[in-house]
């Protein structure tokens, strides 16, 4: 099967990362034929943000240059934070109505890997119990957020030989992100089928918060949602590319 048949990941990072984030993985997706993008978000890195819905529109800018122009299908993938983002990004974009429509192209699935499955009204922090202990004010700009220990937040399941690299490249985070409300979700239009991957030695978002989130969006949509796990820490993107990899092929259907 050519390239062109098959579906495009589209990857979102989370909080503090960039793209590069997904590198690897993209990199093996792509030797087993897959077309990828991903996308560097404009609130990670120091830029001044009022809201997630700024993430969430240079998303769909590029979502719609993907589905209406180049007519592809698209499994979206979120990480942590981007959940929020890609969630607010699909109305009107969904494949099964454009199909239906007579129309090419479309989001076919959409990925949850450790990530927030924020309802509409609700924000990040809305999901919350407490403030995440690791975050704390950005010296430089109280607008931002860095994160205290890591390496063993985000990486505690490499040596940190491997997360050094990861930990110099992390950058602050605009604090409006994890406050504004979600206006909408995937779960609304009730089709896409989603997938939820529980990191299961996850530091950052708690294995039982992440199997909440799942069940909570999952009697709210009318899709299909399923539950798939991975024995790593909150980034499975570096610790373990195989068996992501290999769950993302499982959701092409590959």
């Amino acid at each position: 099967m050519s390239s062109s048949d098959q579906p495009t990941f589209y990857f979102i990072h989370g909080a503090l990362h960039d793209a590069s984030s997904w590198k690897a993985v993209r990199s093996s997706l792509e030797s087993h034929g897959f077309p990828t993008s991903a996308v560097d978000l404009p609130s990670s890195g120091g830029r001044h943000v009022s809201s997630h819905l700024e993430d969430t529109a240079f998303v769909r800018r590029e979502l719609e240059t993907l589905v209406l122009q180049e007519q592809k299908e698209v499994i979206i993938v979120t990480h942590s934070y981007s959940g929020m983002v890609g969630s607010n990004a699909v109305s009107g974009l969904e494949a099964a109505h454009r199909n239906a429509r007579g129309e090419k192209g479309g989001i076919v699935h959409f990925v949850f890997i450790s990530a927030y499955a924020v309802p509409v009204g609700k924000s990040l922090l809305d999901m919350t119990s407490e403030p995440a202990p690791f975050l704390a004010p950005d010296p430089t700009d109280s607008s931002r957020v860095i994160v205290v220990g890591p390496e063993k937040v985000f990486y505690n399941d490499v040596p940190e030989s491997v997360s050094a690299p990861w930990v110099a490249r992390l950058r602050p985070q605009a604090i409006a992100t994890f406050t504004s409300k979600m206006t909408e979700t995937v779960e609304d239009g009730g089709v896409i089928p989603c997938t939820y991957i529980v990191c299961e030695k996850d530091q950052a978002i708690p294995q039982s918060q992440q199997e909440e989130m799942f069940e909570a969006a999952r009697k709210e949509s009318r899709a299909e949602w399923r539950l798939e796990r991975i024995g790593t820490g909150h980034s499975p993107w570096l610790s373990d590319v195989d068996g992501l990899v290999s769950l993302l092929r499982k959701v092409a259907g590959r």
